[in-house]
């Protein structure tokens, strides 16, 4: 099973200490800049973890996306655009249907208004499936 992972079911992987899950799978370039700043929200804003905290996890997050393919959006913005407009989303959701698609990925999210729109074009699941089933 080759997998996509937004940066919702990234950031919940690497808190349940599932981080073998991530290895050899891919993500897209901007996803590394999400979850960083859902770090820096958890530790700054909402302060459900301290600093320190968060900066184990920001290494524990730049140590395993050694061991992901990075993918880029590249060269899909037309398809990203129609798919925005066809299933009323943003671009950035969009974008990793679109390489998803492209790459023949399941895209992992916990996001269920993205999960249940892109379920249209390309196969989902969430990272408690993946979990359960191993």
């Amino acid at each position: 099973m080759r997998l996509l992972f937004d940066a919702s079911s990234l950031i919940y992987a690497i808190k349940l200490s599932k981080i073998e899950l991530l290895y050899d799978n891919y993500l897209q370039w901007l996803t590394i800049y999400e979850a960083l700043n859902a770090i820096w929200k958890e530790a700054y804003l909402v302060k459900s973890i301290t600093i320190n905290e968060a900066n184990k996890l920001v290494n524990i997050f730049t140590e395993t996306i050694d061991f992901m393919k990075i993918l880029s959006p590249r060269n899909l913005e037309h398809k990203i655009l129609e798919y925005a407009k066809k299933l009323h989303l943003t671009a950035y959701d969009t974008s990793y249907i679109a390489l998803a698609e492209k790459h023949n990925l399941i895209l992992v999210t916990e996001d269920k208004k993205l999960k249940e729109k892109a379920n249209k074009i390309i196969k989902t699941i969430s990272l408690n499936n993946i979990v359960n089933t191993r």
